[in-house]
């Protein structure tokens, strides 16, 4: 017969009461860790997780093996098996039941400090130290980046979640396949902006920003050093309308973009939104204008396939929390600040040339940045490194710190990584719109001009700031015009060593050895900073001879056999790009080796006129067994009815040192033995001839 089965049998069971110990035991755990966090003054993530996420698992674990136990003694009594039971309460027992009271007291404070707990876990998921220190390396570039920003006493979640359940579900849906990405080590490097899933700025940067507050202009001063030798100190003072508000119109600067009388739309070709060749403006008045690039336009099936999107805060302040600065502009306010000193020649160039290298781990770079910096110094100025070594330690010691503030070699992370949309200097940025080809049906375009953002002032003898016109050219180095001008920012300025500053340096133009590499451009280019009007070659090349003046070269132009800035003709191809017919006349040969060009190649000294008969006479060296040089004359030959290809290729390849000559091959019939075989010519063997062909004989 079945066993009796009463609630207060199913729990006095071993299994229930390992859980009771289990409960018991994580409940005391974490009410020290929760005083411990409570009265610590920072919060440690670590104690956080175990409070807040691993003990809370430890006390449910343990409160599923007091009711598995139970129900496992539930089984064995319906079965009637033999059970060992647990000591009975008994309530006349004074003693159990203050046992009962105390258990009573410590469920019902579980059951608050669970709650406590959390609730404690709910916002601790949602704090600065989890986002940015619980993950390690995985997240360590947007929490030291995170550290030094405007927004470093602004929470994650503000502007990651936002306000509401419906985003706090999200990011943790979103959230749990994060943590097994971690834990599986499934997390792309560096770890992608998630652009699609931000939260619209409307319900997260303008619940602290103000839309509809006017900013007139602000002043903005910029502090550069060149990788010039001396580390030149430049400054750049500019106004910047900011703008905005509701009382005005679109051209009130540059947040007309969010003037809430405005409302601007644009389709991207890219995932990065760095290619927009659509846009929609809907003026205050309700007009609707379309722009549409003439660069990179969209088709109309491509318009209909993109995604429209309502231009807001993020789409120019793409990185407000989390900016990796190119090293060209992160060393600057070290030298301005004395951190690196301006008396170490070319400081700013090698060290932005050490950063910018490939390094597998923070420390291989930390090695890496301090054997080049120093490696320069010892070799170029190996006194100077001696001499002031604690102003090079100080320098290497800074770059390092910049360095580990916009480089995480481990995550692949530089601003190369991320693409910055304010300004225009090192990416699009503003120029994604207004870069002069985004037109309207109706012929208008949205503008480059510079005044529409900038006002640049000058500062004049006695520290007065005046305004100046704004134009690309303005505080340049060098004057900017011609197409110079019309290029964005980017093409030169890419954030990492800068270009050199001259026309072959940026340009990539190797050097030719050639007489004419060492003249100025403007000698060949007529107009400033461009390609065309050319002057003509006859100005200094009045006298040409050879192949220059026959038919087809003398009217090709020089151009079209000598490269530009190069002056040579460089090996057969060039030739070929007319001569195709040729390609098979003597295959692998430069034809300038044959042919003549200039009078220097006819006879073999300077000045001297063409050869009439050819091409000039080759003298092969004499042999140890030789009775002297051999000298081959062409004229001689061509004289006497031979024609060019009775020899080449087939007797002799048309380049220098490919034949090997010898009296027995001759012998042979081969080489020169082919006509000098005693029939067509004299022998190559006939002793009363040597002096013929032995000129030094």
């Amino acid at each position: 017969m079945p066993a009796t089965i009463t609630l207060r049998r199913l729990f006095r069971n071993y299994l229930s009461l390992i859980g009771g110990g289990v409960v018991g035991m994580s409940f005391a755990v974490n009410v020290f860790l929760l005083f411990l966090d409570f009265l610590s003054p920072t919060q440690n993530p670590y104690v956080g997780i175990i409070t807040y996420m691993i003990l809370p698992g430890v006390t449910l674990t343990g409160v599923g093996l007091i009711f598995g136990g139970a129900a496992l003694r539930f089984l064995q009594l319906r079965r009637g098996a033999q059970v060992v039971e647990l000591p009975k309460l008994d309530l006349n027992n004074t003693r159990h039941r203050l046992v009962l009271a105390g258990t009573f007291l410590a469920v019902i404070l579980f059951l608050g400090l669970s709650g406590i707990g959390g609730y404690e876990s709910y916002h601790y998921t949602d704090s600065v130290a989890f986002c940015g220190k619980t993950c390690h390396s995985v997240m360590n570039p947007e929490y030291t980046a995170y550290q030094g920003s405007s927004h470093a006493r602004v929470a994650c979640v503000s502007c990651h979640i936002g306000p509401g359940a419906e985003w706090f579900v999200r990011a943790k849906i979103s959230g749990a396949y994060q943590v097994y990405s971690v834990m599986f080590n499934k997390f792309s490097r560096p770890i992608q902006t998630p652009i699609e899933n931000l939260r619209p700025a409307q319900d997260v940067c303008e619940q602290c920003h103000w839309p509809a507050k006017f900013w007139g202009e602000q002043l903005a001063t910029r502090v550069h050093f060149g990788s010039d030798e001396k580390n030149s100190r430049r400054e750049v003072s500019l106004l910047i309308k900011t703008g905005g508000g509701v009382e005005v119109g679109a051209e009130a600067g540059i947040h007309s973009h969010m003037n809430i009388q405005n409302k601007i739309w644009y389709a991207a070709a890219d995932h990065r939104r760095q290619v927009i060749p659509w846009v929609r403006v809907q003026g205050p008045d309700g007009r609707i204008t379309e722009y549409v690039s003439t660069d990179k336009p969209l088709s109309p099936d491509q318009l209909k396939k993109a995604e429209i999107r309502r231009m807001d805060c993020v789409d120019c302040h793409n990185r407000p929390s989390h900016r990796y600065l190119p090293p060209g502009r992160a060393l600057d306010p070290s030298l301005q600040a004395g951190r690196i000193s301006t008396d170490l020649p070319y400081i700013k160039k090698v060290a932005v040339e050490a950063m910018v290298k490939s390094y597998a781990t923070a420390d291989d770079a930390d090695r890496g940045i301090e054997a080049q910096i120093r490696g320069f110094y010892q070799k170029q100025y190996p006194a100077l490194a001696q001499a002031q070594d604690q102003k090079l330690k100080a320098a290497i010691a800074e770059t390092k710190r910049v360095y580990h503030l916009n480089f995480f070699p481990e995550m692949k992370v530089s601003w190369q990584a991320y693409p910055e949309n304010i300004g225009h200097k090192e990416f699009p940025g503003c120029f994604r719109c207004h870069d002069g080809k985004h037109v309207s049906a109706d012929g208008k375009r949205i503008s480059r001009d510079c005044g529409a953002c900038h006002a640049f002032l000058e500062r004049r003898t006695g520290g007065a700031l005046v305004r100046m016109a704004a134009t690309p050219a303005f505080a340049h180095p060098w004057k900017l015009a011609g197409k110079h001008a019309e290029l964005l920012c980017g093409a030169c300025h890419t954030g990492g060593p800068a270009k050199p500053a001259t026309c072959r340096g940026c340009h990539g133009i190797a050097e030719s050895g050639s007489p004419m590499a060492g003249m100025q451009c403007k000698e060949c280019h007529l107009k400033e900073q461009q390609v065309k009007p050319l002057a003509t070659c006859a100005i200094c090349h009045g006298a040409l001879a050879g192949l220059h003046q026959k038919v087809p070269h003398k009217d090709s132009g020089c151009v079209a056999c000598h490269a530009p800035h190069q002056w040579k003709v460089e090996g057969r191809d060039r030739c070929l790009t007319c001569h195709g017919d040729r390609a098979q006349h003597n295959p692998g040969a430069a034809c300038f080796e044959c042919h003549d060009y200039r009078p220097t190649a006819a006879a073999g000294k300077p000045g001297a006129p063409p050869a009439k008969g050819g091409p000039p006479p080759i003298t092969f060296p004499a042999d140890p067994n030789s009775p002297g040089p051999v000298t081959f004359a062409h004229a001689n030959h061509l004289a006497k009815g031979a024609k060019c290809a009775d020899c080449h290729p087939k007797l002799f390849k048309m380049q220098k040192g490919a034949d090997k000559l010898s009296m027995d091959s001759m012998g042979e019939g081969k080489a020169c033995g082919a006509c000098h075989n005693d029939k067509k010519a004299f022998g190559v063997m006939d002793g009363d001839r040597c002096a013929t062909c032995h000129t030094g004989s």
